[in-house]
């Protein structure tokens, strides 16, 4: 996952503009026989699906590891946009190789390249992939991005505000996905487009902007979990909730179930908070 914290395994290098961003063309599948399904055949039956609105997303990814690798696969796989950029400027070492997508022969490597270069062959409805190995905040100083939906999957709370703000600042939703520190619980978060919708600072009112919390405990399965929820939300954010459903923007998941915590599997609706320090001073 992206933070701001130096990686321990590798010095720390800044990249200079020109060679921190690499672009992956990735053509999809071949065309099929006229008698073959569409590879999205099956989407046509999932409650509040509408793969025809994703034609056309541009989509920002801030973080390239266990949570990050599987959002974009999963996003990829789907058809889910017609760009995908990712923001990590972490290096792979050998202890993410248990949860990410990434391979021995990537390690050593900035994440954003190596993720960026593995996705090519998922993505089945064909994308653009750019990878960026800068930290967020200088990378949206330094670049135009496009983005109809933005997704952090990072362990420090600076970058999710950041993340927040800029975000609100361009009217786009933006899907928030967090570890607990036993690498058991996921949480995930649906920031609104809206003025008015909460942001990632009022469903968590006592994140500390100068607090990280690499990961000292992490599973893939708990990755895969929170993977799920992320791409859940990004779903519904750009093509709405299914007839009937009531809509939430909270989701938690243990995967030892309720393990005594009633809160374990839990769903909520977040309203803003009229002294969030965060999202008020942008209404």
């Amino acid at each position: 996952m992206s933070t701001d914290l130096p990686n321990s395994d590798f010095p720390e290098i800044a990249l200079p503009l020109a060679e921190a961003i690499h672009t992956f063309e990735a053509p999809g599948l071949p065309p099929g026989h006229p008698a073959e399904e569409d590879a999205f055949a099956r989407h046509k039956d999932i409650p509040g699906h509408r793969q025809e609105m994703l034609k056309e997303v541009d989509i920002v990814q801030v973080g390239g590891g266990g949570l990050g690798s599987w959002i974009a696969l999963g996003l990829l796989r789907s058809g889910s946009c017609r760009s995908l950029t990712i923001i990590e400027h972490d290096r792979f070492e050998r202890s993410n190789a248990s949860r990410q997508l990434l391979y021995a022969h990537d390690i050593g490597d900035w994440k954003a390249f190596a993720l960026g270069r593995n996705l090519v062959d998922h993505a089945v409805g064909g994308a653009r992939i750019t990878a960026i190995a800068k930290p967020f905040e200088e990378a949206i100083a330094q670049i135009a991005i496009p983005a109809s939906l933005a997704i952090f999957g990072v362990d420090n709370n600076r970058c999710r505000l950041t993340g927040a703000r800029w975000a609100r600042e361009r009217r786009i939703p933006a899907v928030f996905t967090l570890l607990s520190r036993d690498g058991m619980r996921c949480h995930c978060f649906l920031q609104g487009p809206n003025p008015w919708d909460a942001c990632i600072h009022c469903a968590l009112p006592n994140l500390d902007p100068d607090a990280a919390m690499p990961c000292a405990a992490a599973i893939i399965s708990c990755c895969f979990l929170a993977g799920a929820y992320a791409i859940f939300f990004c779903h519904r954010a750009l093509m709405g909730w299914p007839e009937g459903v009531i809509p939430f923007n909270w989701r938690a998941a243990d995967l030892l179930g309720p393990a005594g915590d009633e809160q374990s599997a839990l769903t909520g609706f977040v309203k803003q908070r009229s002294d969030c320090p965060t999202c008020g001073p942008l209404r």
